[in-house]
């Protein structure tokens, strides 16, 4: 989950990232990314790019 005031007047779009990820927005100033991967490793990388795209 992401909170960030800025999300209360501009709410990041719901999107799928890649084939394992996605964004949602949440009622609030939040996101929610959801991942699934084969390994931690992945599920971090996939984690960390979802992230990076939310600003």
């Amino acid at each position: 989950m992401v909170v960030r005031p800025e999300f209360a007047e501009a709410p990041v779009p719901a999107r799928v990232l890649g084939e394992n990820a996605a964004v949602m927005p949440l009622a609030g100033p939040a996101a929610l990314v959801s991942a699934v991967a084969a390994d931690a490793l992945r599920l971090r990388r996939l984690l960390d790019e979802a992230l990076d795209s939310v600003g």
